[in-house]
């Protein structure tokens, strides 16, 4: 379409643009008031609006092909023999501007409206899929396990009847009877910690050659839709969140914590989370805020939220139709790269929560990578937790493929990630000019 623009008429008088303003602002305002006649019509919402105006208001191939039959239609030809068109080339130039404008507008209020209604209607069906859920609180090492229980009943609203799994996997070898032993007497204290607490817990122990295979089948054997796991005791920035991890990200869409206690967990003061650019957009976003806010309400912490000024404006939307809910504060966070001053401000009473996102996803950004060498390195006396939103489901025939990050779905993923990222800035680039005139 961009090839049949003569950019040279732009710039030989006002008659192409006017032709082009005129034909623009015809196009924008009738779909505007169409749309808003329908919303008076069928008593829409004003989001419901302003996704029927977007997606009604695009002109591509329609407009385009009558623009051209008029062009191609030759009424005359004058004394130098130019031809007289039906349509001129001021309204197929004016045409063509009209596609980019009405497009831009378009894919603009569309992405807005759209998050807008859905997390609206995700808020609204929310308290519903409760019934639905099930948390797994994966043990490994006897010297964390109150803190791992602590936390993990946390997930849980008090009164609430989502059950909860304690899970301890021992490898299915001969003559390994100290681990079974092992395991055995982890999966007890856990048990008593939680009876102290008053609450109770649903004990699974596995034996398989592989413990992240033993976890993965124990989630999918059960439907857990919380899985909680533990930093393994040598991470560092090479091997931060170990095979067994990284296997469960890779097979695993579901919502997941990493956590590593410093502390116990009755003796933090405060959440600090920090939340990605597009985490709004990811489909877990509302399920992860009620996490934690269950956690703050549960603990009386208070929350701080550091986010773009996009992602804050959606925390304080959600957060607004909260009853009673906990304590929160937002502060404007977009620079990644000063990631460090996460240093100064936590406190050795806080917990530090960062939201990633797994590799190819809307809000994931190649910072995240560099979270292993920070935490492992800056952050070792605090207790933080990573958390991975849930994913929508994937072809299962896919999975092997998707492993590759050479890949072609792989590199998809990737590319869109990227042209995600690029439209974020487009939009920045277009407010703050907007903002200027």
């Amino acid at each position: 379409v961009g090839m049949l623009v003569d950019v040279s008429v732009l710039f030989k008088g006002l008659g192409a643009v006017t032709v082009a303003a005129v034909m623009i602002v015809v196009a924008v305002l009738s779909k505007y008031l169409a749309a808003v006649f329908t919303r008076r019509t069928f008593k829409l919402s004003k989001d419901e609006q302003s996704l029927i105006f977007g997606l009604s208001n695009a002109r591509v191939g329609a407009t385009l092909a009558i623009v051209l039959i008029g062009y191609n239609i030759i009424l005359a030809e004058t004394a130098s023999g130019e031809p007289i068109r039906l349509l001129n080339e001021d309204v197929l130039n004016g045409t063509v501007l009209m596609i980019l404008v009405t497009c831009t507008i378009s894919s603009f209020v569309v992405e807005r409206a759209s998050q807008v209604i859905a997390l609206k209607e995700e808020s609204s069906s929310h308290n519903t899929s409760e019934v639905n859920e099930k948390i797994l609180i994966s043990l490994a090492y006897p010297e964390t396990v109150s803190e791992m229980v602590d936390f993990g009943l946390m997930l849980k609203p008090s009164k609430s009847n989502i059950p909860v799994y304690s899970l301890h996997v021992t490898l299915d070898e001969k003559e390994n009877d100290g681990s079974r032993i092992a395991g055995k007497k982890i999966l007890e204290k856990a048990l008593k910690h939680a009876s102290a607490t008053g609450n109770a817990l649903i004990p699974v122990t596995r034996f398989d050659i592989n413990i992240s295979h033993g976890i993965i089948y124990t989630i999918k054997e059960h439907n857990i839709t919380d899985i909680l796991i533990g930093l393994h005791k040598n991470a560092d920035q090479q091997t931060f969140f170990g095979p067994t991890a990284e296997k469960i990200l890779k097979s695993v869409l579901d919502t997941i914590y990493i956590y590593k206690p410093s502390q116990p967990f009755n003796t933090l003061k405060r959440i600090i989370t920090l939340v990605p650019d597009g985490a709004e957009r990811e489909p877990g976003f509302m399920h992860w805020f009620d996490k934690l806010s269950t956690i703050a309400k549960a603990s009386g912490m208070p929350m701080t939220f550091f986010a773009d000024s996009n992602t804050l404006a959606a925390l304080k939307q959600v957060n607004d139709n909260v009853i009673n809910g906990p304590k929160m504060e937002f502060s404007i966070f977009s620079n990644w790269d000063d990631f460090l001053i996460f240093s100064r401000e936590l406190k050795a009473n806080d917990l530090f929560v960062i939201i990633s996102s797994r590799k190819g996803n809307t809000s994931y950004n190649h910072h995240l990578e560099k979270l292993p060498y920070y935490l492992s390195t800056y952050f070792q006396n605090n207790s933080f937790m990573i958390l991975y939103p849930k994913q929508l489901d994937q072809n299962p025939n896919m999975e092997d493929i998707l492993q590759s990050d050479s890949s072609p779905l792989g590199s998809i993923s990737v590319e869109k990630s990227q042209l995600s990222r690029f439209g974020t800035s487009l939009k920045k680039i277009f407010a703050s000019s907007t903002r200027k005139a």
